[in-house]
């Protein structure tokens, strides 16, 4: 099911950190402010609001809110790891300089994902398969199974 952009007005009723449940006509809706947005504004269980975002199934995205004459708007954080711009920035000496920085020692050639790099690299006499970001940042340090 494709995702599609919600406008709707309601009663905040739940609060979950940055999720709260919205009572609309359309029933009780799931929204999602992110830890961004909810460092915006802060909601109480009663405020009557209007949201604005993309529905997906299990949630609404909040991009807008509106609490009486206050407006948000609240951007999507891009995630770590995704392909924007990924080709260009897949440098895996970058990728080796993080490994060495974490406090291991690479051993072979970064392997390239289609998100990261997989590196073999020692710390202390064990063996680890290092997940590194295109950024450079060290996502796992796993022990080698036939490292032991």
């Amino acid at each position: 099911m494709p995702h599609q952009d919600i406008h709707i007005r309601g009663t905040v009723r739940d609060l979950f950190g940055h999720r709260f449940t919205l009572e609309t006509d359309q029933g009780l809706l799931l929204a999602d402010l992110t830890p961004e947005g909810l460092d915006l504004i802060s909601l109480s269980s009663g405020d009557s609001i209007e949201i604005a975002g993309e529905r997906k199934p299990s949630e609404i995205k909040v991009r807008r809110l509106t609490r009486g004459e206050i407006t948000i708007g609240i951007a999507p954080k891009p995630k770590p790891g995704k392909h924007q711009g990924a080709e260009a920035e897949a440098d895996p000496e970058k990728a080796i300089a993080a490994v060495r920085q974490a406090g291991f020692e690479p051993n072979g050639e970064p392997r390239r994902k289609p998100k990261h790099f997989e590196i073999d690299a020692a710390k202390d006499g064990r063996l680890f398969e290092m997940h590194v970001t295109f950024a450079g940042e060290v996502k796992h340090a796993r022990p080698r199974p036939d490292a032991d």
